[in-house]
């Protein structure tokens, strides 16, 4: 998803850094960190960061996660907008996401057991 200044559109998990990402993540598509965080803190002030500095976003370098939720962010992919998922697309097995599902919706590690 190109931006109209040459940047691209990446997907970043943001989380708070004192519960981890495991409790309450989010998937948020932006242009750059800074964008991720501004964008995302609206979703996740009060819900899962109380405090800015809490808040942490990690780049999710490979593509699936839009791949995964394209039916959901179609038009804001489409128009380039940043915007948050908070309820991404989660493995049946271990019910986490921010991993490539296949198409059972399992993870590579559930999908073994």
């Amino acid at each position: 998803m190109k931006k109209k200044n040459g940047g691209m559109m990446k997907a970043y998990m943001g989380y708070s850094r004192e519960l981890g990402v495991h409790e309450g993540a989010v998937l948020i598509f932006a242009h750059s960190v800074k964008e991720a965080k501004r964008v995302g803190w609206g979703v996740m002030s009060g819900m899962i960061a109380d405090e800015y500095t809490d808040m942490a976003v990690r780049l999710i370098k490979d593509d699936y996660m839009f791949r995964q939720t394209y039916q959901w962010s179609k038009n804001k992919l489409e128009h380039d907008e940043p915007h948050v998922v908070d309820s991404p697309p989660s493995c049946k097995g271990c019910e986490l996401w921010g991993f490539d599902l296949n198409d059972d919706g399992y993870c590579s590690d559930c999908e073994v057991e």
